[in-house]
């Protein structure tokens, strides 16, 4: 049976390994993380230095986000409407040239490109990025504009009964107009735009552009005229055919303004979110310096502080389990 004293010894040891583990888990933690593990009592209880610099660096995280979406979003705008400009553009120059040689087999061949060019421009307006299509406003769980079939179906049945050239642009003014089947039907997407993303204290982003931008349309209007000018449901004449060609090149290089100036803007935002999220990077790293100042581990003293618990803590276990062996028979 243990006497009292051999009774007292094993909880005194036991005691001291307890408290040798704690200080040498706390240690870890602060060599780990290169903070002290208890603020409180580094900094005496004042803790306001402490929880500014905490919220700083929380709203500076969102921002990071914002940031980083902002680049994402606008860069992949960006990419399709250099696609969408890069084909129209080489479109327009073919179909001006429809007055020097009009013949059926050409105009057809040019009608084509046409209807191909306005299929890209579609999957544009339609394109999605991580789940997100871009240029439906609110909506980014669905596709900005309808599909080519349905759009051109609807084109075919609004300009039916058109018989010269100002019957056409009439018909299309109507459709692509304040009110009409662009903005009703063929447009899918949400009225309202997205909000603009927080980048800074002082800075947000407005990345709200929606395939119903009067830009977008004054591409659409005349590829859809050059698309539909051969189209033999609609029974037009050569010279009609012919003059919708060279109308809706026309209008087409016209356009390239609107899109490059769209363009412009959203490179300046750009611009603008890369300038901010240096900003914000250099302000979180001099925010992460004053926390270091204030609650920062000596990453040295940690270290050696925690070998020489380690090794007292060794020291300990191999005392225990000393005297845990000691008998009378290894005393004798």
């Amino acid at each position: 049976m243990e006497s009292v004293g051999d009774m007292a010894r094993a909880l005194v040891l036991r005691t001291n390994q307890a408290q040798l583990r704690s200080e040498m888990d706390q240690l870890a933690v602060e060599v780990a993380t290169g903070l002290v593990k208890d603020p409180a009592q580094h900094l005496k209880g004042d803790l306001t230095g402490l929880m500014a610099i905490d919220r700083t660096l929380s709203k500076l995280d969102t921002y990071r986000v914002n940031t980083t979406e902002a680049t994402f979003l606008t860069g992949s705008m960006q990419t399709a409407l250099d696609e969408i400009q890069s084909r129209t553009e080489l479109l327009s120059q073919s179909l001006i040239s429809a007055e020097l040689t009009p013949n059926s087999s050409l105009l057809s061949t040019m009608a084509q490109d046409a209807e191909n060019a306005f299929a890209q421009v579609l999957n544009g307006l339609n394109r999605s990025v991580a789940g997100r299509f871009m240029f439906s406003g609110t909506a980014t769980d669905r596709p900005a504009v309808q599909d080519v079939d349905t759009f051109l179906g609807d084109l075919r049945t609004a300009v039916s009964g058109s018989v010269t050239l100002a019957d056409v642009e009439t018909a299309l003014d109507t459709f692509f107009g304040a009110g009409g089947t662009y903005e009703t039907t063929t447009y899918q997407g949400s009225t309202a735009g997205i909000a603009p993303l927080r980048l800074s204290e002082t800075e947000t982003a407005n990345v709200d552009i929606r395939a119903t931008d009067p830009v977008f349309r004054d591409v659409l209007k005349p590829l859809v005229m050059a698309a539909l000018s051969t189209d033999g449901s609609l029974g037009l004449s050569q010279d009609v055919q012919v003059e919708m060609l060279a109308k809706a090149g026309r209008d087409l290089l016209g356009a390239q303004q609107g899109m490059v100036e769209l363009r412009a803007g959203l490179g300046a935002l750009e611009a603008r979110v890369e300038e901010t999220t240096a900003r914000n990077s250099a302000e979180r790293t001099a925010t992460s310096i004053a926390k270091l100042d204030l609650v920062g581990a000596d990453a040295y003293e940690t270290a050696t502080r925690y070998e020489t618990i380690r090794t007292q803590l060794e020291s300990l276990y191999a005392i225990t389990a000393r005297s845990q062996r000691l008998s009378l028979a290894e005393f004798l």
